[in-house]
């Protein structure tokens, strides 16, 4: 933290900093700036000694969202959470977990597991780590019947740009006591404080998953079946679908008599070419799903959001727009919750950006957004992490200076809107 001013002062009459004199300031500004650092915290006072240094900050879990949205600009300090990585209290009776912001969800589900529960959360990136997934505001296909990770956290410890600590609720799932901090930092991509620690309410661990595949399904179909899916009482926890290969898949977690009946009652329902995958082929289906979503170095990964269903005319402009750039695009679509994820390879920077360019357009004019997960190198200097920036922005601008005034966490992550 910065001490309290001396009464030495500048030529023009402003206190020196830190109680420097006017020389000391000159000789400073004539030295070259501080090498990068990096630091690794690994108790609450720690992080916040960490993030209270002077200059930019970039908060890093395990790194596997750096480039979404806009590049971070000029970050002298890294702060990994690497060093915060425990389960400190889990207390399977009362279902709930707390942990520390850095351990891996991956981790946390393995230790859950052994006492029969486990967090209803499946995002892609299963090595992230909970702050980050926090931060970033993913959620996998199961998003449907669970919602996204906002909604299992029951309290929050935060460290925010001027080395404050801020808690709110508790391991008493009705808490409702302060201000939800949970909700706050939820997609803020590291820019307002750091989620130092989380309490979860935790599930018990489904005894098995089913997966029914619809085959050949083309966009009026596959809004036609999700919508008599989810009003039909039978409860599924993901409804997704892939394009060009026009699938749909639908799964169920539960017990064994309810998942079946479950994936029995789907089969009744639905229409065209049916198969029931059984476990190896459901594993390698959901596993190769999730890859596609993070895709490879060299790839553009675009992430829009629309209203629920999916509409036919964004999936034609994306085919016609991936001829015309001479890419190919793949898409993966949640029709209840209106996401898109759409995987581009092959070509050049100028393709995907072209790509890019055309295809936002096409969803804002529909209310929609797109924002870029993962860019092929010079696509930057191209086309903007983010687009036409929501009615919502000055809101955002205004929560953005009220806790961190001197953009110090991950400046321009969502440039050009702030």
């Amino acid at each position: 933290m910065v001490g309290a001013p001396s009464s030495a002062s500048t030529p023009d009459g402003k206190p020196a900093p830190n109680g420097t004199s006017p020389a000391d300031g000159a000789a400073a500004a004539s030295e070259p700036p501080a090498s990068p650092r990096s630091i690794t915290p690994t108790t609450v006072k720690d992080l916040r000694d960490a993030v209270s240094t002077v200059g930019a900050v970039l908060i890093r879990g395990t790194g596997t969202a750096t480039t979404w949205g806009a590049p971070v600009r000029d970050a002298r300090t890294t702060v990994s959470l690497a060093g915060m990585d425990r389960v400190l209290d889990h207390r399977p009776a009362d279902m709930t977990v707390h942990v520390q912001g850095g351990i891996r969800l991956d981790v946390l589900q393995a230790e859950l597991a052994e006492h029969g529960q486990w967090l209803p959360y499946d995002p892609a990136r299963s090595e992230a780590t909970i702050g980050g997934l926090l931060a970033t505001g993913d959620a996998g296909p199961r998003r449907l019947a669970y919602g996204s990770l906002r909604e299992l956290v029951i309290g929050a410890t935060m460290v925010f740009p001027d080395g404050a600590i801020a808690k709110s609720g508790g391991h008493v799932i009705k808490n409702v006591a302060g201000y939800d901090l949970a909700k706050l930092c939820h997609g803020s991509l590291g820019t307002l404080g750091v989620v130092a620690e989380l309490v979860l309410r935790v599930h018990p661990l489904p005894a098995t998953s089913r997966t029914v595949m619809v085959r050949d399904v083309d966009t009026a179909s596959a809004q036609r079946l999700t919508w008599a899916l989810t009003r039909s009482g039978i409860e599924p926890s993901a409804v997704e679908w892939c394009e060009p290969e026009q699938v749909l898949a639908v799964r169920f977690d539960g017990t064994a008599d309810g998942a079946a009946a479950r994936a029995a009652a789907a089969r009744s329902m639905l229409t065209g070419s049916l198969a029931e995958l059984d476990a190896g082929e459901a594993h390698s289906f959901w596993e190769s799903h999730a890859a596609r979503v993070v895709a490879e170095p060299g790839d553009t990964v675009m992430r829009a959001a629309t209203r629920p269903g999916i509409d036919p005319g964004l999936v034609g402009a994306l085919s016609a727009w991936a001829d015309r750039a001479g890419v190919k695009a793949l898409l993966t679509c949640s029709p209840a919750t209106g996401a898109y994820t759409v995987r581009v390879t092959g070509s050049d920077a100028k393709a995907h950006a072209e790509l890019v360019k055309n295809w936002r357009a096409s969803v804002e004019a529909v209310g929609g957004f797109v924002m870029l997960r993962r860019r092929r190198p010079g696509v930057d200097a191209m086309v903007e992490s983010w687009g036409r920036a929501p009615g919502s922005v000055e809101v955002m601008r205004r929560v953005k200076g009220n806790f961190d005034p001197e953009n110090r966490f991950a400046p321009g992550r969502f440039a050009p809107w702030f």
